[in-house]
């Protein structure tokens, strides 16, 4: 229910809607440490993304600086298709791990005194550079495949395209009908044109057997990679309201940055380079096939605003109650994505790169609201929950005025509203001082996954409650922080968040315009991790 297919051209989906609409806050390292359960706590600089409520609760002001390291950890196995035997191809089990360095937070809040004694006490300005997601990930998948390759699920697609042999051999790119990844691949040599049956092709791995059929000529040994960058941040304009410090009342105006890049492999070669066959060209060329490589890479960058509106109310002595809702974030983004093609015959290399293409759009990403509960035992210690509501089926795209094009996201909007549905968030958090200059924390995430149903041949089916849950993202964190009594101080946290196992298809084959269910391409089954080490440095003044 999880799968996705590796694409190659620019294309919006579902996928990509719910990727660039779900939240996983930052924040700094006491936010974390006690699992973002902030809705009725603030006082934090971290709490403002969740409640703008949040920075007129402390009766100072602040500045904070949060570095911090994210360490991913990516499993990967090839799957056993259904009536199969063994896994096809990319069946080795292979962990790559992968580590960036990050700012999650970064900011100040500026308290104000209004000198009264009753009514409205404080007032509070703040600035904040908060993280809302984190894309970092790698991976490397391989195996030996014995029955289909890349390079053949090229010459399918542009067979199955009805592309000719001029739209495939253009070097005008803007204008070929051609998709540019089979445009690529066909003019590095990847395959080629059957003699006399121009529109009809055959992968450089494949050969004609005796009774005229097409097959793969010999084992194999692919690899596949991907790499994911970039962040979500929102930079928060925040103002807050004290009355009588029973009352807390607060407002952010939030712009919302993305940023996120992918890059992908394909590479195969001979696994035995003896059992490959000499290659015959029309024109009495012969050449040895050694390897092929395709490369795909993609950037994504835009921006949103929204406003978010939150109250806090201590309705008797250690009990807060919170609440926020957030309007949905209308986001402009850019897209940049190009190929290069190489493919290496008897020694001889042929790389062909495409240009770099662009376009551009508007994501609606929807509201959203949460709800909190926390109680603070005296200066000891306290407990919060906290969740948080999101409806992704209102999530839609729109034409972007920066691009002249008609709107022709119909089929990817009506998607979006059929598949997608409401996702759950439950925050746990807990903090207690042992010493009055230490605080221990720990915190606890639950995020349901925005899918509620999944396509199959081509009818929408409710996915079952246990296939709900595989989706859902857990995480566990644990802080420390230390305050010297006076303007300084120090925390820091350490959060593993579990993502839902998923698979990938790197590749399919074509047939008659549409995908050929009849050929078992690889599978890859993916289990990841992902580890953040979060340290702040504050000031109070």
């Amino acid at each position: 229910m999880g799968m996705a297919v590796t694409i190659g051209a620019a294309a919006q989906t579902w996928q990509d809607a719910l990727l660039f609409s779900e939240n996983n806050y930052g924040g700094t390292a006491r936010s974390v440490g006690i699992g973002n359960a902030l809705t009725a706590v603030g006082g934090d600089a971290g709490s403002i993304g969740i409640n703008p409520a949040g920075s007129s609760v402390a009766s100072y002001s602040q500045f904070v600086f949060t570095p911090g390291v994210t360490f991913s950890t990516v499993n990967v196995a090839g799957t056993i298709a259904e009536g199969s035997a063994e896994a096809i191809g990319l069946g080795d089990k292979v962990k790559t791990p992968y580590s960036r360095f990050k700012v999650p937070n970064v900011g100040f809040i500026i308290n104000m005194n209004t000198g009264r004694r009753s009514g409205w006490k404080r007032m509070s300005f703040g600035f904040m550079f908060n993280s809302t997601a984190d894309y970092t990930s790698r991976l490397h998948s391989s195996g030996v495949n014995y029955d289909n390759s890349f390079a053949a699920s090229l010459a399918s697609q542009a067979q199955s395209a009805g592309y000719k042999t001029a739209d495939l051999s253009s070097s005008d790119w803007y204008n070929t009908p051609a998709a540019w990844m089979n445009v690529a691949g066909y003019r590095s040599g990847m395959f080629d044109g059957l003699p006399g049956q121009d529109g009809s092709y055959i992968a450089v791995t494949e050969v004609i057997d005796d009774d005229g059929n097409i097959r793969l000529a010999a084992p194999v040994f692919q690899k596949y990679g991907q790499q994911t960058t970039g962040s979500k941040h929102d930079i928060l304009m925040n103002f807050s309201a004290n009355y009588n410090d029973k009352l807390y009342l607060g407002l952010n105006l939030g712009v919302t940055t993305l940023s996120y890049g992918m890059s992908e492999y394909w590479m195969e070669m001979p696994d035995n380079p003896d059992e490959f066959p000499t290659l015959n060209y029309d024109d009495g060329r012969t050449a040895t096939f050694e390897s092929l490589t395709m490369k795909r890479n993609y950037q994504a960058s835009g921006s949103g605003i929204y406003l978010k509106a939150g109250a806090i109310w201590r309705p008797m002595a250690g009990l807060r109650l919170g609440a926020a809702i957030q309007t949905p974030t209308l986001m402009d983004i850019k897209e940049r994505y190009g190929f290069s093609g190489t493919t290496v015959l008897s020694g001889k290399s042929t790389t062909i790169p495409s240009p770099e293409d662009e376009w551009g759009y508007t994501l609606v990403n929807p509201f959203r609201f949460n709800l909190g509960v926390a109680y603070s035992i005296g200066s000891w210690g306290l407990v919060s929950a906290d969740y948080e509501f999101a409806d992704y089926s209102h999530t839609h795209y729109k034409s972007s005025s920066s691009y002249a094009f008609d709107d022709n996201f119909a089929d990817v909007n009506a998607d979006i509203a059929e598949l997608l549905g409401v996702s759950h968030q439950l925050r746990l958090g807990a903090e207690v001082k042992p010493l009055p200059f230490l605080a221990v924390r720990a915190g606890y995430n639950y995020i349901g996954g925005g899918q509620s149903k999944y396509f199959q041949d081509n009818y929408v089916y409710e996915l079952s409650a246990s296939d709900k849950a595989a989706l859902s993202k857990h995480s566990a964190s644990l802080g420390l922080g230390f305050s010297s009594g006076g303007s300084f101080f120090a925390d820091a946290a350490v959060r593993v968040r579990f993502m839902p196992k998923d698979y990938l298809i790197p590749y399919l084959y074509y047939a008659d315009g549409a995908v050929d269910a009849n050929v078992l391409t690889p599978e890859i089954e993916i289990k990841s991790r992902m580890v953040d080490a979060l340290v702040t440095v504050g000031w109070r003044f």
